[in-house]
């Protein structure tokens, strides 16, 4: 269809520039005149087209129906489809035969088939009718007799997809046509009811796609499916020369083959599980549909990106999907699973033996289980492994798809026989489960090392396990077979492909999975669905919206009249412990805590609003519980339902304590019981704050130090939209702005890395290590041929015994030595175990002397001498909590994660002996003695300056304290010119006295670096 050349772009040339569009993607144009000829409104089918459809690819059904119906028979055949699309919808009737009498089974399309082997499927696959026709008549209600849509995909005489345009040169924008489906189209007509005719809804302008599969007038419910604009946000990149900024839809997203594809593969119906009445569902009719979920633009592109890679790299690589929350994720996992599952070799033979979908979680997550399970598959290809032995039989069986975690790898690494067979691993949550000896034992037990181990028998020394065994009656083969497996099992596996997803990639997720930039040489995410995007595309909300902070101020009394010595560190966690559990600080904040959960919270979503307090430990969990419930039975707190969340079993005052006691019911029922209104406001430890899905959480209160990616998972279970639900609440008493910000910046768009591990820094490490003496070739020889000899109980007394020489002269060193030679082991550890998930390190002596450090390590764990109990030696006198404000906190994205991975120094073990006295009198000169006094106010805002110099942050953490004292030193008299107007005073008798000067400049540079390298190690 030619468009005219024009100075303005109307409405129709836009529509014009769209038609022609799908022309030249393969559809055939039908004329308005000539579609309302063919076009059956009663029935909102073409039936000429599907009748010269099926003539032309079905004959032999075509003569048994004619044969029984004569000139009737495509009138017989309509009514059937009719009857079958009623009852069961047209997705299954378009993936499945309509049956009638006498014994004719029709198709009503023919899908792509996987190859080109068999010739009749490619001609009937060719023989669909794809048409694309403007202003659609369709009505057949009174008011609808002439309404129009703009545009029309119908194949073999269904329409498919509709699609209402605007243009911005008329003053019109997607939100119009969007309008236009809400108030002027019927959703009783055929042609728009769900799952009936029509699968998806288009509103298209140049710039913009929405859609939505089920019109409900008002409540119709429109959701964006741009691309992103190229740079981790919303809406799309910048037109191409010659095109719209959305003609992906008509090149890419509705392409035959695409539509097709989608239809088949992507296409799916949820069902309620129970009627109105509460009886349980048993038959998936139309009548019991819950949704229709057409695929969002990234989950298509996600997957056909990653089968097009795989199906030219092969085997053997890796791939890092970043997707935000609110990305759909469970759908695009199956999906993938089920593409893989059937991708095909250009012979017809499978691509991989089996997929297997691993999740991070001891039990299975329901929803994406669910999520799988409900898409359409033949009996008997899904097997969910619930305990160890099933996944190792259905690894054996070779089943096509299987469900489980990936907890149990360590358990069956050993009874899988997985040779000449391929694998694709699907990895849910992958940035807590992508590293150590479950990721480690996935590959063992997956691996094809047969080659390798064929390749590789000459190079091992199996002489040097053939010792005496003084009665321990052991193979000397199997410590070296036991050798080369392991070896074999580092690095990337030639018959492994790992597609890991995350919204949080960690440093060792970016490195072991990501893709590496041609430009920079580091790795990044192979595709992205930003949190960023995420966010503008209202998918889910912005938690850092409405974050107010608390800062609590304390004075301190010693009780005992002995000034006992203790580790500075450790006292002061203790110290700030006692503190949060000290009865006048839970009692304040759980008055500020329910009083505004009462007051703001518990009204939103018509009284449905819910909270959850996130605490430091489980003590605090109970003792908050405990207040807040007396509280909440408090006239003017009516309505407030607490119940608490902690594992385990507690000892307090000599009584027994879990949350099935406090609750009154099992630990299992707790996520359903809050979902009701049966409780409303949660106060939990360590639990329910990562993969917990609850939409009507509307505020988070947080008394617990977070940062890193346990702050971005923790503080993101508030981003669930819900109907009603506006930007969630944060009241924190435990962390500043900067902190949140800082944890949350790499995440808001694409996640970069700073730096690339360079894997041959491990034998820098083993250098350092060898300097201190402490073992020998000979002793680690020793050790590993017991061990890799018999690797069970049996020789624990054996290897204990040969730890002794290395203990005895690790007690000789000084105390200082002794902590610099531990944190070096178990940094050699943990390098060694992340190097060899990225590489294969063919180095058996390296491999021997992580097997004997792994040992010596256990032994050298510190050993703290009793102490005092806290609680016995000091007081809290005085307690303030005062409400900061609302934090200014905007995300801009760009920040690169840290990687610590790979070098060789330790840091300073902050631990130093003080006396009690002066960690006393340094806490309350921080929090201030004298709460009215100026002078706290005065270094609290000097300490604030300092921190927001990120370049200072960053040297603190990067730079001993030697080297870090220089930088300080300048950064501390910038910052105490620039406040002097703040505090006159103090600022003359600082400037006159050296002594003071330096005791100031001294005490801010201390704490200023301990915190830094203290957040260094948390994160």
């Amino acid at each position: 269809m030619a468009v005219k050349p024009t100075r303005s772009m109307s409405e129709h040339t836009f529509q014009n520039h769209v038609i022609d569009g799908f022309e030249q993607q393969g559809y055939t144009y039908v004329p308005q005149s000539q579609m309302d000829q063919n076009f059956n409104r009663e029935t909102a089918i073409d039936e000429q087209t599907l009748k010269e459809f099926l003539i032309d690819t079905q004959p032999k059904e075509v003569a048994k129906v004619e044969r029984q119906y004569g000139g009737n028979w495509s009138q017989a055949v309509l009514k059937r489809i009719q009857q079958v699309i009623a009852d069961k919808g047209l997705l299954w009737a378009l993936r499945n035969q309509i049956e009638m009498a006498p014994g004719a089974k029709f198709k009503l399309l023919y899908f792509k088939p996987k190859n080109d082997l068999n010739q009749t499927a490619v001609e009937h696959y060719h023989a669909n009718r794809f048409q694309v026709t403007e202003e659609f008549h369709y009505g057949t209600m009174k008011d609808d007799l002439n309404n129009r849509i703009d545009v029309v995909l119908l194949v073999n005489g269904f329409p498919l997809v509709t699609i209402e345009l605007k243009n911005h040169q008329t003053g019109q924008t997607v939100n119009n046509a969007i309008r236009q489906y809400m108030t002027d189209r019927n959703p009783k007509e055929q042609v728009f009811q769900p799952d009936l005719r029509s699968l998806v809804h288009f509103a298209v302008d140049a710039d913009d796609v929405f859609m939505t599969t089920w019109l409900k007038g008002k409540e119709t419910k429109f959701v964006p499916s741009n691309q992103g604009n190229g740079k981790a946000g919303g809406g799309n990149p910048p037109a191409e020369p010659g095109k719209f900024g959305t003609s992906y839809l008509w090149e890419e997203v509705l392409t035959p083959d695409s539509l097709l594809d989608i239809v088949e593969r992507f296409v799916q119906i949820t069902y309620h599980e129970k009627d109105k009445n509460g009886k349980k569902i048993t038959r998936k009719v139309r009548s019991a549909m819950k949704a229709v979920i057409f695929p969002r633009y990234h989950q298509l592109r996600a997957v056909r990106r990653l089968l097009k890679a795989t199906q030219e790299q092969g085997p053997g690589h890796n791939y890092l999907i970043q997707h935000s929350a609110g990305s759909g994720k469970s759908y695009s996992i199956g999906w993938l699973a089920y593409h893989l599952a059937s991708l095909t070799q250009s012979d017809g033979n499978s691509f991989f033996n089996s997929v297997i979908v691993l999740v991070d979680r001891v039990v299975l997550d329901e929803q994406l289980q669910g999520t799988i399970m409900n898409m359409p598959h033949p009996r008997g290809m899904v097997a969910i492994a619930k305990d160890s032995a099933g996944l190792r039989d259905a690894v054996n069986a070779g089943s096509r798809i299987i469900i489980s975690t990936i907890q149990k790898f360590p358990y069956i690494y050993n009874q899988t026989d997985t040779s000449g067979r391929t694998f694709a691993i699907i990895i849910d949550e992958a940035h807590s489960s992508q590293s150590g000896e479950a990721h480690r034992k996935t590959k063992q037990a997956l691996g094809d090392h047969t080659g390798l181990n064929t390749d590789d028998a000459d190079e091992l020394d199996s002489d040097a396990y053939d010792w005496d065994d003084s009665g321990l009656d052991e193979d000397a083969d199997d410590a070296a077979m036991r050798v080369r497996d392991e070896l074999n099992a580092q690095g990337v596996q030639s018959n492994l492909s790992f597609y890991a997803f995350t919204a949080t990639p960690k440093p060792s997720t970016l490195e072991t999975f990501g893709t590496a930039n041609p430009s920079t040489g580091r790795p990044e995410a192979f595709d992205l669905y930003s949190m960023k995007q995420a966010i503008e595309e209202g998918f889910i909300l912005n938690v850092l919206t409405n974050y107010t902070t608390f800062q609590t101020y304390f004075h301190l009394v010693k009780k005992s009249e002995e000034d006992p010595k203790r580790k500075a560190g450790r006292t002061k966690k203790e110290i700030m412990d006692f503190v949060k559990l000290d009865p006048s600080n839970v009692s304040q904040i759980s008055k500020i805590i329910v009083d505004h959960f009462h007051d703001h919270v518990m009204p939103l979503l018509h009284g449905d609003g819910k909270g959850m307090v996130v605490t430091s430990s489980r003590k605090a969990a109970v003792e908050y519980y405990r207040y807040m419930k007396r509280l909440s039975a408090r006239a003017e707190y009516a309505g407030v339902k607490p119940v608490v969340a902690f594992s385990g079993k507690l000892d307090l005052d000599g009584e027994e304590v879990t949350e099935g006691i406090l609750n009154g019911f099992p630990s299992s029922e707790i996520a359903k019981r809050f979902d009701t209104s049966e409780f409303n406001l949660m106060i939990a430890a360590n639990k329910f704050q990562t993969g917990f899905d609850q939409p009507k959480l509307c505020a988070m209160y947080v008394d617990k130090k977070l940062t890193g990616v346990a702050a971005v998972q923790t503080l993101s279970r508030l981003n669930r939209t819900c109907p009603g639900k506006q930007a969630p609440i944060v009241l924190d008493f435990a962390n500043k702005p900067e902190t949140i910000q800082a944890a949350f910046e790499p995440y808001y768009m694409q996640t970069d890395l700073d730096r690339v591990t360079d894997p041959s820094v491990i034998y820098d490490m083993k250098t350092a290590l060898g300097e201190f003496q402490i073992y020998d070739d000979a002793e680690i020889a020793a050790l590993c041929k017991v061990w890799l000899g018999k690797p069970d109980e049996s020789t624990m007394p054996e290897v204990l015994r040969l730890l002794g020489p290395a203990k005895e002269r690790y007690a000789d060193l000084d105390e200082e030595r002794q902590n610099e030679f531990h944190k070096r082991v178990g940094k050699f550890l943990r390098t060694y175990s992340y190097i060899t998930q990225l590489i294969r390190l063919e180095d058996e002596e390296l491999f021997n002397l992580d097997t004997y450090l792994a040992f010596l390590n256990r032994e050298l764990a510190p050993k703290y001498a009793a102490e005092e109990p806290i609680d016995d030696l000091i007081a809290v006198t005085q307690l303030r909590i005062e409400n900061k404000g609302r934090a200014d906190i905007t995300l801009t994205g760009g920040e690169p994660v840290k990687n610590n991975a790979g070098t060789v120094g330790v840091g300073p073990t902050i631990d130093d002996e003080d006396y009690l006295s002066k960690i006393l009198n340094y806490l309350n000169d921080l929090f201030g003695t004298d709460f009215g006094d100026p002078v706290r106010k005065y270094f609290e805002g000097l300490m604030t300056v300092l921190q927001k110099d990120a370049k200072l942050r960053t040297q603190a953490k990067n730079n001993s304290r030697a080297d870090f004292r220089t930088p300080f030193d300048s950064a501390f008299l910038k910052a105490l010119f620039e406040s002097q107007a703040e505090n006159t005073d103090l600022f003359s008798k600082l400037s006159n006295s050296q002594e003071a000067l330096r005791h100031v400049q001294e005490f801010l540079f201390d704490e200023f670096y301990t915190r830094e390298q203290r957040e260094e190690r948390e994160e």
